[in-house]
């Protein structure tokens, strides 16, 4: 019985298998320390534009669910539809620590997933823009990236700036795609292009 659970945990010493995680991160790259930020992701290798950097994975919560998680745990989700969250792991995972640019080098490729933007060479540091998934408040911060292109602050309303729909456009989560596509369909005076 032993073997059979730990077995299901997905992992035991000597048995090869790795420990089961939430979450994905390419073997091309991996958590380091970040400075500033604490923990950062790095390529080890080279990594094609296209090419599939992480697949978060978790649960779906409320607003209100999400407020009661705690608070480490609420900095490591990802908004994928308006009013739903997806919560990873209750302990940090490798895939988590890629973090926010102003200037990145990922994008999202639906609601969960992060794709390469272009070529990354060894040694990068592998970041996306969070205007690509969060259209929503839980999230703001100061942003201290240090890149010509830094915002200064990051909101839940980025999405809505016409340079970020035009240099995004095709790696915002679906349902941010959606919203794009309303403002343009109604006429919006924000709007960066039509679908």
């Amino acid at each position: 019985m032993a073997d059979e659970s730990a077995s299901r945990r997905g992992a035991d010493k000597g048995s090869g298998l790795s420990p089961v995680t939430v979450s994905y991160l390419t073997h091309k790259a991996r958590p380091v320390p970040a400075g500033q930020q604490g923990h950062g992701v790095v390529a080890l290798d080279h990594i094609a534009a296209g090419e599939l950097i992480v697949a978060y994975g978790g649960r779906c919560v409320s607003r209100d669910e999400l407020e009661l998680l705690p608070e480490h745990q609420q900095r490591r989700t990802i908004q994928v539809a308006d009013h739903v969250y997806l919560a990873g792991a209750t302990e940090p995972e490798p895939a988590d620590f890629v973090n926010h640019s102003c200037d990145p080098n990922c994008g999202m490729s639906g609601a969960t997933n992060l794709v390469a933007l272009r070529d990354i060479e060894p040694g990068e540091l592998l970041t996306y823009d969070y205007a690509c998934s969060d259209g929503s408040d839980y999230d703001e911060f100061e942003c201290s990236c240090g890149t010509v292109l830094c915002r200064g602050k990051v909101t839940g309303h980025d999405w809505m700036l016409p340079e970020l729909q035009l240099r995004y456009r095709g790696n915002f989560s679906p349902y941010l795609q959606a919203r794009i596509a309303a403002l343009v369909s109604i006429g919006a005076e924000r709007r960066a292009f039509a679908y």
